[in-house]
């Protein structure tokens, strides 16, 4: 390893964290990192984790910075002008450009520094699909979400300043959350399924018609002022003394635009990395990193695989718990219950971690251990950047029960992506083998969700039991695998197919936008609805979609909504169906 921050830094934080800083050679940076990206493209499944840091700087003469599987790159500063990069690209593993499994890796709190242009080299080339967050970033460079003319089906982008403009042609969905736009999407035409713009500040130049709800003309893109209640994601930085501190952002409500200026990191709380942190390296047991837990001590967890024989139990108020270059926690064949269990308590924040199932659990996640009538909206719990996987990974059978559950009230959910694999190494997945019933199970009240991804769950992949709940922006394919239509039914065998989200018949106030649903089956399988909601007053459903993406006969959607407008079932690849305002039965 070359030159890197203080030597007491580079030790906490192990081998699989490299840290640069401006006196580094450039050439070297560049060389280490995409030998690293090169080493990893095609390892979809490896077990290898990587977080690539950057000390305040100017590191634009190490060029383009390739971002494979697993790797986190992010700069230190107190903002994101205080380290610069030339340019960053994540390149496909798959052929013809696709970008479908480009999964796994993230970029947060640098800038992009380069010309503006549309010429695929010279953009910002953040090609992905599920799992691959920007955040705190700022680009002079156009921000390209697609490689060449390949498929992608991603992404997520949060407080970020994108001067240049952002955005491509075929991408499948893509959420902005408290961004600013100043050039818009330029020349791309963003032709597909489901855009959403939240909390987005645009440029003076840019053309507001291409910024406003445009579902009953025909369109694709939801556009939403501002948003109600967020915090922004926790992040590691060198404070102005020089010491590794991890600084929380404040809740904002009723926001727009960025968390920070070019002078400030914004209102939040710092919390010394050394004094408050417990540092877990790979090998640490989880009853070491409980006893640092109930000692009032947070956690941040360097990059690695963390097989955990207990659940972490985050009982005290304003636990931070957070994870470097896409640290992955798996409830150990030891610990039937899950990885991490968070009491009824106001303010925690759970950050920047993979979650795996490598054997079965009751869940990998639970907030709350059941529901109360204790509010928490002064001070809410808030998962950021949180993604679950059950099977791909391990060639044995795998079990869990419902991946994420929320009894508590008043949690934020500020992008997950649940899923139950599709594909991996051989043996990890099939109907009887990666099985899972629901993905993200919601019995607290005032639940809110920002940018939910949750795929492939056997029956209802989203089911809503609390009252007054909120989802924006939701990406949903049906599961692949289904062995036949009798194997596939709700309502005790009544109804074909499960509901991708189903709030339940109790339910009396909830509210829902920018729904992207899609059924990729392989045998002749009829879901008849992609969402089930009670059909009353309080329930408000807005600009919601279905595609298919499986090729007839007798296979789809038969109604987007409650047998409302008719869907997907034995129509052609590539239809889209859609309801702008979903109005309950009177």
């Amino acid at each position: 390893m070359m030159c890197m921050a203080a030597p007491m830094y580079a030790h906490l934080l192990g081998p699989q964290v490299k840290i640069y800083g401006p006196d580094d050679d450039p050439a070297a940076i560049s060389r280490e990192i995409n030998a690293i990206h090169d080493s990893m493209l095609h390892d979809q499944f490896s077990a290898h984790r990587y977080a690539v840091l950057f000390k305040p700087g100017d590191y634009t003469a190490a060029g383009r910075l390739n971002v494979p599987y697993y790797m986190q790159i992010a700069g230190l500063g107190r903002t994101p002008y205080e380290v610069r990069l030339s340019n960053v690209h994540t390149p496909s593993p798959l052929r013809d450009d696709n970008g479908t499994c480009t999964f796994w890796r993230c970029a947060e709190n640098f800038s992009v520094i380069g010309p503006e242009s549309y010429d695929e080299p010279e953009t910002f080339e953040w090609a992905v699909s599920q799992a691959a967050p920007l955040r705190r970033v700022y680009s002079e460079r156009t921000l390209r979400t697609q490689q060449g003319n390949g498929w992608v089906s991603g992404g997520y982008a949060a407080d970020c300043d994108f001067a240049a403009p952002a955005g491509s042609d075929h991408q499948q969905q893509w959420y902005y959350r408290n961004s600013v736009l100043n050039k818009g999407r330029g020349i791309f035409r963003e032709e597909k399924y489901n855009y959403c713009f939240q909390g987005v500040e645009l440029g003076p130049e840019v053309d507001m018609a291409g910024y406003t709800d445009n579902w009953d003309r025909g369109g694709n893109v939801t556009f939403i002022p501002t948003t109600p209640v967020v915090r922004e994601k926790p992040f590691l930085f060198i404070d102005e003394d020089g010491r590794y501190k991890v600084f929380r952002p404040a809740l904002r409500r009723d926001s727009k635009g960025l968390s920070y200026s070019r002078t400030s990191m914004g209102e939040g709380t710092a919390y010394d990395l050394i004094d408050d942190f417990l540092i877990v390296k790979p090998g640490m047991e989880a009853h070491e990193m409980n006893s640092a837990l109930v000692s009032g001590r947070h956690l941040l967890f360097t990059p690695g695989m963390y097989v955990l024989d207990e659940p972490l139990h985050i009982t005290r108020p304003g636990t931070i718990v957070l994870g470097l270059g896409l640290a992955t926690l798996i409830p150990g064949e030891g610990n039937p219950d899950t990885a991490i269990r968070i009491a009824d308590v106001d303010g925690v924040s759970v950050a920047s971690l993979m979650f795996d199932a490598h054997y079965s659990s009751s869940s990998l996640i639970c907030v709350g251990d059941s529901t109360t009538d204790v509010r928490h909206d002064a001070d809410p719990t808030v998962l950021s950047d949180l993604f679950f996987r059950i099977g791909g990974f391990r060639s044995a059978p795998v079990h869990v029960d419902r991946t994420v559950v929320i009894n508590s009230n008043d949690v934020i959910g500020d992008h997950f992506w649940i899923w139950r694999a599709d594909h991996g190494v051989r043996g990890s997945v099939g109907w009887a083998v990666n099985t899972a019933p629901n993905g993200l199970v919601v019995n607290g009240d005032h639940v809110t969700m920002y940018g939910l991804f949750n795929e492939h769950f056997q029956q209802y992949q989203t089911l809503w039991n609390g009252e007054h709940g909120r989802t924006y922006f939701f990406q949903c394919e049906s599961p692949y695998d289904a062995p036949d239509q009798a194997a596939y039914m709700s309502e005790n065998g009544t109804r074909p197919g499960y509901a991708a989200y189903k709030v339940a018949d109790h339910v009396d106030n909830h509210f829902a936008t920018a729904f992207g649903i899609y059924d990729v089956l392989v045998r002749e399988i009829r879901i008849e609805n992609s969402v089930e909601v009670p059909e009353k007053d309080g329930i408000t459903l807005r600009h919601i979609c279905n595609n298919s993406l499986s090729s007839p006969p007798n296979r789809g959607f038969g109604f987007v909504v409650n047998g409302r407008q008719k869907s997907t079932y034995n129509t052609f690849r590539d239809n889209r169906t859609y309801i702008v305002d979903f109005t309950p039965a009177k």
